[in-house]
Order: structure tokens, then sequence, then C-alpha cells
């Protein structure tokens, strides 16, 4: 069962550096390299990388939890003695924190993506400045997807301090 808990393990963390380093890509090298960008390639290329995101996120979303709820499983009755009460805290606020990170993802996807894409989709490829109801939509998008870059490190350093205890 040890190899099989360290694979769950290493695919977990494999999921949260596809996820959180999915953010960070998104706000530190794609949306600062799109200003450089005409205004109609820009809106194309910040759509795509949406899309890449949005794919990558579901699928590291999936294993994080599948991951983690076998952790879970494995861990708790290695212990003995069940969950210690400071034990659980931490695993409720981590799983707060989570659950948090995926309503955020959810309203990205569910609530501003498809405003974003039909906006998209009925631009000219030739335009002068980006249109405000597609700015509009992008700011609230990326005000979320900053959000979730902050939970992100707190969910890692609850997921550190589980382990220790």
């Amino acid at each position: 069962m040890t190899t099989l808990y360290s694979f769950s393990l290493l695919v977990h963390l494999i999921a949260l550096a596809l996820w959180l380093g999915g953010m960070v890509f998104f706000l530190v090298v794609l949306g600062p390299a799109v200003h450089e960008l005409e205004p109609g390639v820009a809106v194309t290329t910040l759509n795509r990388g949406r899309l890449g995101l949005e794919t990558a996120s579901w699928i590291a979303i999936g294993l994080l939890l599948s991951t983690g709820i076998f952790n879970l499983i494995v861990r708790v009755p290695a212990a003995g003695t069940g969950i210690s009460e400071s034990y659980g805290m931490l695993l409720g606020v981590k799983l707060f924190v989570f659950g948090a990170m995926v309503a955020h993802h959810c309203l990205q996807v569910f609530r501003y993506a498809p405003a974003i894409a039909s906006l998209t989709a009925a631009l000219p490829q030739a335009m002068p400045s980006w249109p405000e109801p597609l700015l509009s939509h992008w700011r609230r998008w990326f005000l979320l997807l900053k959000i979730n870059a902050a939970l992100g490190p707190i969910a890692v350093l609850l997921g550190l301090a589980l382990a220790k205890s």
C-alpha cells in the first residue's frame, strides 16, 4: 500500500503544479504578453489560452479531488486513532479553500467564458481597440484568476501542515 500511496501523493502534487502553474503562467506570461499584440490578435490569443487553461484546470481539479480522497482514506486508518481535532480543523479549512477555488473556477467557466467566447467570435480580426463589453468580462475573469492564484499557496501550506500532523 505504501507504493500506491506514494504514487497517489505524486499525482496529487503534479495536479497541483498543473493547476497553479497554469494560473501563474496565464497571469505572468500570457496576460501581459497580449498587451503587446494588435487588439484583434490579442483577443483571439487570450481566448485560446483561456480554453487551454480551462482544460488543464478541470483535469487537475479531478485529479486533486480523487487523489485527495484516496490519500485521506489511506492515511486515516494508518494513523490508528482516527482524526485528531487539529487535523480535522486543518482539513476543514483546506477543503473550504479548495471549494472556494473550484467555485471561482466555475464562475470563470460558466459565467464569464461563454460571454467572452461569443463576443470574441463576433469581433472582426482587424479592430482598433478592445471593445468595452469584452474588456469588462475579461477583467472579471482575471479578478477570479488572481483570487485563485492567491488561494493556491494557502491550500499548499495547509496541505503541508496536514502532512506534518
